[in-house]
């Protein structure tokens, strides 16, 4: 690959995340996410020793809404937000369960929590969901975040931080591979780039070619340990899949389960 090409290839802005997440081949791409995983997970979650049975969640960085759903169908008071449009109107708009006052939606930005006076110690559980944390190009971004989510706990409430396995990414790597979802192939390409793991996805929609480059931060379990201590928070488990197998170098993802101290 010529050098102009390759540097066309990784070509992306900070704000990646905005317009892609937005576009319909977006959800073709990662349409595999089924509400029965979500629902598997949230149940098993619902099982571990110390978390309410029920009680007032929030699911930061919702998507389309998968996760929620299962929280309101157990009974819990559900309030979510996703930066996406495209994802909240499709929560809001489920045709099975669509938004309701015991199911909120909104759009939002996690890097602009500071405003948000209302939330503090206000619920017994805030989710965050397939790696969500590290898209910003702000050093301390991910820190800060995970700060809000502490506020927002009540004495004794959980927050849980799901994020990819950096280690085993590196390990496993698969630099180059062609996918096809309905009829439209995807060419992806994929790096490890100073401290982040960048996606070249290339694709043709309605006959125009689409680029786009998906890129996070090569967080590793460490930084979300001295995160959640800085935060006041102690950590209860260390997952590393979402049936809650033990965490391992090669688990796929890094899921970790905190609680607030009820003398906070």
């Amino acid at each position: 690959m010529g050098q102009e090409l390759q540097r066309d290839v990784w070509k992306t802005d900070p704000e990646w995340f905005r317009p892609w997440f937005n576009t319909e081949a977006y959800h073709r791409l990662y349409g595999h996410r089924s509400e029965e995983e979500a629902d598997e997970l949230v149940q098993a979650l619902l099982n571990q020793e110390g978390l309410a049975s029920s009680g007032r969640v929030l699911d930061a960085g919702c998507g389309a809404g998968r996760h929620a759903r299962a929280f309101f169908q157990r009974g819990w008071d559900v309030h979510a937000f996703d930066l996406s449009e495209a994802s909240i109107a499709s929560a809001v708009n489920h045709p099975l369960v669509p938004a309701n006052e015991k199911l909120q939606f909104q759009v939002h930005d996690l890097r602009e929590l500071d405003g948000q006076r209302g939330w503090h110690g206000a619920f017994d559980l805030v989710a965050n969901f397939f790696t969500s944390l590290g898209y910003f190009d702000e050093p301390q971004a991910m820190e800060r975040i995970v700060g809000h989510f502490a506020a927002f706990l009540k004495p004794g409430g959980h927050l849980l931080v799901d994020y990819l396995n950096a280690e085993a990414v590196a390990k496993h790597l698969v630099p180059h591979e062609r996918i096809t979802k309905a009829d439209t192939t995807f060419d992806i390409r994929r790096r490890i780039h100073r401290g982040w793991i960048e996606k070249s996805i290339q694709y043709t929609w309605d006959g125009e070619p689409c680029h786009h480059v998906e890129r996070v931060q090569a967080l590793t379990k460490s930084a979300f340990h001295s995160a959640l201590s800085n935060a006041g928070l102690e950590v209860s488990h260390v997952w590393g899949d979402y049936a809650l197998s033990k965490w391992t170098p090669d688990s796929p993802r890094t899921m970790i389960l905190a609680h607030k101290p009820t003398n906070s």
